[in-house]
């Protein structure tokens, strides 16, 4: 039932979306890709910090570390494999599901503020528009609602869509080409990891790096006009 309700979200977003293309017809649209944590957001104050001390509980409760152990260890993890989840799913027996679910608890985008610059900039991009994100899908629909952004996303691609194998790793992206159809030189993504933007760079996408500097001061909104153009051609 919940895959269901989520592919009638999904139409009726498609349906309330795409019309805003339709006279790119005769073109590929552009497609923008859009990771979510401290790039729509700053995760570094509304989301991290929780998420980190939910992290630790898991690993002391799961693997009898105590704190200083549990935080080592994730951060161990997440320099070597890109994720926590994947050094965990190499080196321990858990169950992925239930620790992505412990992790992201309604209450940790509480505190996300709502974004009326960035609401705006998403109105004037020239194609669809998708979240592609290492984090959980229900995470991603409350941080949307809380930026009150989420009209603008024709879908979400998450940690678990990619097969539990997220950015970097190049068969995320590929997984995330074959489901919504797109070509990767048609697509432009934005990212505030290095890692992540080198592989969308050698599969042939152009790619925005939000700088964590930038991303208080709306960095995505002062792009300069040439960002928001059809990535095919001028119009």
């Amino acid at each position: 039932m919940r895959k269901r309700r989520g592919q009638r979200r999904g139409a009726a977003r498609a349906d309330a979306i795409l019309p805003r293309y339709l006279g790119l017809r005769r073109r590929p649209w552009p497609v923008y890709l859009f990771d979510l944590d401290n790039t729509l957001y700053d995760a570094n104050v509304h989301c991290f910090p929780q998420m980190h001390g939910y992290m630790h509980a898991y690993l002391q409760e799961r693997l009898g570390l105590g704190r200083a152990a549990a935080e080592a260890l994730r951060q161990q993890y997440w320099r070597r494999y890109g994720t926590t989840l994947a050094g965990l799913m190499r080196h321990h027996d858990i169950d992925p599901h239930e620790f992505l679910q412990a992790i992201h608890p309604p209450a940790l985008a509480a505190t996300v503020p709502a974004n009326p610059s960035l609401d705006r900039w998403l109105g004037s991009l020239d194609g669809p528009a998708y979240i592609f994100t290492n984090s959980i899908a229900a995470h991603a629909e409350r941080v949307l609602a809380r930026l009150q952004v989420t009209r603008h996303f024709l879908g979400i691609f998450d940690l678990s869509a990619a097969g539990l194998r997220g950015k970097p790793d190049v068969h995320a992206y590929r997984s995330l080409l074959r489901r919504y159809r797109a070509a990767a030189r048609h697509c432009h993504f934005f990212d505030d990891s290095r890692p992540n933007l080198r592989t969308a760079r050698l599969l042939g996408m152009r790619t925005t790096w939000i700088h964590p500097r930038r991303r208080q001061l709306g960095q995505l909104a002062k792009l300069p006009p040439a960002c928001r153009k059809s990535l095919i051609g001028a119009k």
